[in-house]
């Protein structure tokens, strides 16, 4: 058994031009043919080599003898053989003059312990015997290590070259092609890329060498002689790292998308959905599958099928994807999620856009995590729906809330109703129309241009009434305080046109505020939010103060607001809407109309002051840290609004975020999770404590 002497530190210490030992009858080139033979063959027949190179047999013996003395090689004589027992000394590596070609045999050589001689030749052109003078003059520079046994050559190492390697696309191409080929033959490399058989041998072989590439090869003969090479990637080392998926821009997203929706497409297909050639496509897949950012195989010889379909999940609302792009990502989505299929002519038609660009909208929308769905023909069919936008986070847009009260207030709402809302055209409000749709705040369907909800939601306030204009509050305030409350005189008090007094109304509903019913131009209060005042009459202002104390002293339950104006010397119109807005705050509770205020109560303060939570410390702002324990006020994550001592909270178990009680069972009955963390909870999970 020969020893693996390479494997020690002074293994590269012989050099055959001057090896020193004593002078023996032999020229340095027959020294070092001997020496490569026992390297190679592991045994020298003294009598054939004394033949072949016409010299004594006693010469020879005396130069084994002196390289055996010299701890070169160790080993014994066996008739006329002399067989190699251990190896201790190598040549020193000298990489002068290793051409293409013996770059391609020890490139190949390097895939495998156990190489075949004659595959082995037939893949580098060459015929055993040229393929053997190789062996002889790589063994001898250093450059190989290993041994030839009956038919096969034994490799136990090979060198690698010391140069930095820069791949090219056509490395990448080819590597990636038969990467989806799989087990896949030169032959079918060749013709695919385009490239020469003995070009792509050539780039494989440098890729093998360079350990930029690992593989399995199988060599498979044919009855007529010749044979295929068939190469089996499992490895390929590429630079810059890998981009993942979720990085890929422009047309690599583009075709990804595509695959993933038709699970199976040509490259001609391919092309005329990104408007490239063939070959373009090919190398785009290619280069896809061997960088590892998504893999591809064929399937058949002209259809492309992507490895495994991933289940995407939306990391941003879909809000944020709308923003970033002119195309109507909301309106889409909306749409999709009242279909379970749907022809791509239908969908143009009704966005007013191409067949391409509503196949690309499906496409990125699919890839962000939005939809599920295939792609049959011409036929969309929708697998799934997973909805994630700013709404289910309580937070809504202005027109949003527009739209929600509309819905609130209203049997049904159609495109008219929110193109006259909005000020916009029939296309842009039916694009709203499927947009709030596909937001999954309302349970119900879209006949044409009209939305008809199964059940009418009533949500938590989603807003602070002091973060809405004076105005609002002031008509909040005039419209809890009459059951029944006409349009025309909100249009009249002020100064509004029917749209703008309509839309305000419609945005304290969908903000969750209110409850009405629209019945023609009268306003039908069904319920409100009951708001406790939250500021000391001082805080409110001087004139406040003033209004209250006119209202206190005042032995009448029914005051006329003239009276009032007359003694603060304000006109009538301010004590009005001074009025509405301390009932709005919840100071009083009563009746007002344009000239008078009937009261139920006398005036209500906030009972106590407001305390940390953390720390029981009096809290001097809803919106500054606590001055003795640093920490923010809690707020409902609901209506955001501050939760204070004596409050009746439910807690989510998962982010221990809280919310005022009554908040939270209204927005169960909408959406039965977290508002902050998404998780899935019940009244039953939920905990439920007094602050």
């Amino acid at each position: 058994m020969v020893k693996l002497a390479f494997e020690r530190d002074d293994v590269y210490e012989i050099n055959f031009s001057d090896l020193d030992l004593p002078e023996v009858n032999v020229s340095k080139r027959i020294r070092a043919q001997i020496l490569t033979q026992l390297y190679l063959k592991r045994e020298i027949n003294l009598i054939e080599f004394s033949t072949d190179y016409e010299i004594p047999v006693e010469s020879i013996k005396d130069y084994i003898q002196l390289i055996v003395q010299a701890l070169v090689v160790r080993g014994s004589y066996r008739k006329n053989i002399f067989s190699l027992a251990t190896i201790y000394k190598y040549p020193r590596i000298n990489s002068s003059r290793v051409t293409p070609l013996r770059k391609i045999i020890l490139g190949f050589l390097s895939q495998s312990a156990k190489v075949n001689m004659s595959n082995l030749s037939e893949i580098a052109g060459i015929s055993k015997k040229e393929l053997i003078d190789h062996l002889f003059f790589l063994t001898s520079r250093g450059l190989f290590i290993g041994s030839i046994k009956h038919e096969n050559i034994l490799v136990q190492w090979i060198w690698v070259p010391d140069e930095k390697i820069k791949l090219t696309k056509d490395d990448t191409f080819i590597v990636g092609i038969a990467m989806m080929l799989r087990k896949a033959d030169i032959a079918a490399i060749s013709k695919i890329t385009e490239f020469p058989k003995e070009e792509i041998i050539e780039k494989i072989s440098r890729l093998f060498l360079l350990k930029k590439l690992e593989a399995k090869l199988e060599f498979k003969k044919k009855k007529l002689g010749t044979g295929s090479l068939f190469i089996n990637v499992t490895r390929y080392i590429i630079e810059p790292k890998i981009i993942p998926l979720s990085n890929l821009q422009g047309m690599e997203k583009e075709v990804v998308g595509y695959l993933i929706l038709t699970k199976k497409a040509s490259p001609q297909e391919i092309g005329r959905f990104i408007g490239k050639e063939r070959n373009e496509v090919l190398r785009m897949l290619a280069t896809l599958t061997a960088r590892g950012s998504f893999q591809f195989v064929f399937s058949g010889t002209n259809y492309i099928v992507p490895v495994t379909i991933p289940e995407f999940s939306p990391t941003r609302t879909i809000e944020e994807m709308a923003t970033l792009s002119f195309f109507s990502y909301e309106a889409l989505f909306g749409l999709l999620s009242t279909q379970k299929k749907i022809s791509l002519r239908r969908l143009s038609g009704l966005m007013n856009r191409t067949d391409g660009e509503i196949l690309e909208g499906v496409i990125n929308l699919l890839l962000e995590g939005f939809v599920k769905c295939s792609l049959s023909g011409n036929t969309l069919i929708i697998e799934g729906i997973r909805r994630y936008s700013r709404a289910q986070e309580g937070t809504l847009e202005r027109w949003e809330r527009i739209v929600l009260g509309m819905i609130v207030s209203k049997a049904y709402i159609t495109t008219k109703d929110i193109s006259l809302a909005l000020g916009i055209d029939k296309h842009h409000a039916k694009e709203r129309l499927y947009g709030f749709y596909g937001k999954g705040l309302i349970k119900g369907s879209i006949e044409g241009n009209k939305l008809v909800p199964e059940e009418i939601p009533i949500f938590p306030p989603l807003v602070q009434l002091d973060d809405l204009p004076i105005h609002y509050q002031e008509i909040y305030g005039y419209i809890i305080s009459n059951p029944k409350t006409s349009l025309k005189s909100i249009q009249k008090i002020w100064e509004k046109s029917a749209v703008a007094a309509t839309n305000i109304i419609f945005e304290l509903v969908g903000s969750g505020l209110l409850n009405i019913e629209l019945r023609g131009s009268t306003v039908n209060v069904e319920s409100f939010q009951n708001i406790l005042p939250s500021r000391e009459l001082k805080d409110l202002g001087e004139v406040y103060i003033r209004v209250v104390n006119e209202i206190e002293k005042s032995r009448r339950r029914k005051i006329r607001l003239v009276t009032i104006a007359g003694q603060l010397n304000l006109p009538e119109i301010d004590i009005f809407k001074m009025t509405s807005q301390l009932i709005a705050h919840g100071y009083y509770q009563g009746s007002l109309t344009q000239s008078t205020f009937e009261r139920l109560t006398r005036i209500i303060l906030p009972s106590k002051k407001t305390h940390c939570l953390k720390c029981g410390h009096v809290i001097e702002s809803a919106n500054e840290p606590c001055k003795n324990c640093k920490e923010l006020p809690t707020k409902c994550s609901i209506c955001q609004g501050l939760i204070k001592h004596g409050e009746n909270v439910m807690e989510c178990p998962t982010c221990s975020n809280v919310a005022h009680k009554e908040h939270m069972l209204q927005w169960l009955k909408i959406k039965e999770e977290c508002p902050i963390c998404k998780t899935r909870v019940t009244k039953r999970t939920l905990k439920t404590y007094s602050t």
